[in-house]
């Protein structure tokens, strides 16, 4: 029981630097002593841009490839 809260309580705290480090927490102390906590906004959402993408198309061309014939030794029997 004692390690699975040490183990929550290491993970909040892994959570809370991680976010520090982003930039999405920012902890200020003041000149009195107290702590003031601020977070960035996120912005979900979608935007136009220009993007290089791959191009297709589609030709005819004739190429070799391999293919299996089976002939019928008895091709007078099957009529």
């Amino acid at each position: 029981m004692l390690r699975t809260l040490f183990l929550l309580v290491a993970l909040v705290v892994l959570i809370v630097i991680g976010l520090v480090a982003t930039g999405y927490l920012n902890l200020d102390r003041g000149s009195d002593g107290s702590l003031s906590i601020t977070t960035s906004d996120v912005k979900v959402g979608t935007t136009t841009t220009n993007v290089q993408v791959p191009a297709m198309r589609m030709e005819d061309r004739k190429v070799e490839v391999p293919s299996i014939t089976v002939q019928n030794k008895d091709q007078s029997n099957s009529q």
